[in-house]
């Protein structure tokens, strides 16, 4: 059974914001990320979702085509899949 909780986002000027997890919902064994992990988040029509990156999914790869044409074809190929070039 999925664990529920209800959790607080705090603004910060300049920086951003934070979302409290509580820690009935951090320490379940099915909470996929440990403290410190580098995660994508994605806004939908009424939904936001919070899952696992990939190094490749952090840049701008219109900002940087020389560097994009030396990686090798299967990271090039991912990037094309996810729209990112």
């Amino acid at each position: 059974m999925a664990k529920r909780g209800f959790g607080r986002i705090g603004y910060f000027k300049k920086s951003g914001a934070r979302l409290y997890i509580p820690e009935k919902v951090l320490k379940d064994d099915n909470f996929p990320f440990k403290d410190g992990d580098l995660v994508k988040i994605e806004l939908g029509n009424d939904s936001l979702k919070v899952g696992p990156t990939e190094w490749w999914e952090m840049l701008d790869w219109s900002t940087t085509p020389e560097a994009f044409e030396r990686l090798p074809a299967e990271i090039k190929q991912k990037i094309r899949k996810a729209g990112l070039v």
